[in-house]
């Protein structure tokens, strides 16, 4: 959900869509690595590490976004594509490419029983963390004057310009925004029985079903969708799979883009997204 989220936060505000998102985990979850291996301590090096993946977000966007405005849609998404290998490579050489664990304030293994499963304290430690981000999220986006900033943008940026808005500084939060999510979600994504090491980016793939289906221009029914395809996704990996023998092998995985692809025949603009309408 926080991967996703972070997809749609910039393409609301900036009609881009960020094919180096995946890369932005890979930040986050090594920085907090390095920073623990440091002597900071987990919880700070975590929120540390999404501020500074953040900022290295907003850093993007200014240096080599901004100049992009105007030009062609296949011109910014060949831009994020490169953007993403640099920072893979860039990543590659300061941490390595080696998997390494994410280091928790309780045993890796540490476990209590709720309702009969023992669930480990690094998914509980997920679930309120992702909880707690996406109502402070929504909670900025509704109350905050830079939530009414970024609406107004998105619904139309000349008239914001117009009004007053500075739409960079718009375009730098939500960059900003999308890459700190995205660290907390590669520490989360890479603790036990995980790991982190550069190909975390990949995941990010997962999460652009959840994109779609929700609706490209919907934040809410971003969040929504990519719940919903979790979930169904283990429910497939625990009960379907083996219904389907060989046929079955790893077919959870490939789970969401068949309900993407069903979401897109019904409701191309997805099951929350704005249905554009072109009078002539």
């Amino acid at each position: 959900a926080l991967v996703a989220l972070g997809f749609v936060v910039i393409y609301r505000s900036s009609q881009v869509f960020n094919f180096a998102q995946g890369e932005f985990l890979v930040w986050g979850a090594m920085g907090m690595v390095a920073l623990t291996g440091v002597g900071v301590p987990a919880p700070a090096a975590a929120l540390l590490a999404a501020v500074l993946t953040g900022g290295l977000g907003a850093l993007v966007e200014r240096a080599v976004m901004r100049p992009m405005i105007g030009r062609p849609v296949f011109v910014t998404i060949i831009l994020t594509i490169f953007v993403g290998v640099v920072l893979r490579v860039t990543a590659s050489l300061l941490f390595g490419t080696d998997p390494v664990g994410i280091p928790t304030p309780w045993e890796a293994t540490a476990a209590v029983e709720l309702l009969g499963a023992n669930v480990l304290y690094n998914a509980l430690a997920a679930v309120i963390a992702g909880g707690v981000v996406l109502a402070a999220f929504f909670a900025m986006l509704r109350f905050s004057r830079l939530g009414i900033e970024m609406r107004a943008t998105a619904s139309d940026q000349e008239t914001a310009l117009a009004l007053g808005i500075d739409v960079g500084r718009v375009f730098r939060s939500a960059w900003f925004l999308a890459g700190a999510m995205a660290a907390l979600a590669g520490i989360f994504l890479s603790m036990f029985p995980r790991s982190a090491d550069v190909n975390l980016g990949f995941i990010a793939l997962r999460a652009f079903p959840a994109v779609i289906v929700g609706g490209l221009d919907s934040v809410g029914g971003t969040v929504v969708a990519a719940l919903l395809l979790g979930v169904l996704e283990v429910l497939c990996q625990g009960y379907v799979n083996e219904s389907l023998g060989a046929f079955g092998h790893n077919f959870h995985a490939v789970f969401p883009y068949l309900a993407m692809i069903v979401v897109l025949v019904v409701r191309p603009h997805g099951l929350f997204g704005t249905r554009e309408v072109i009078r002539v």
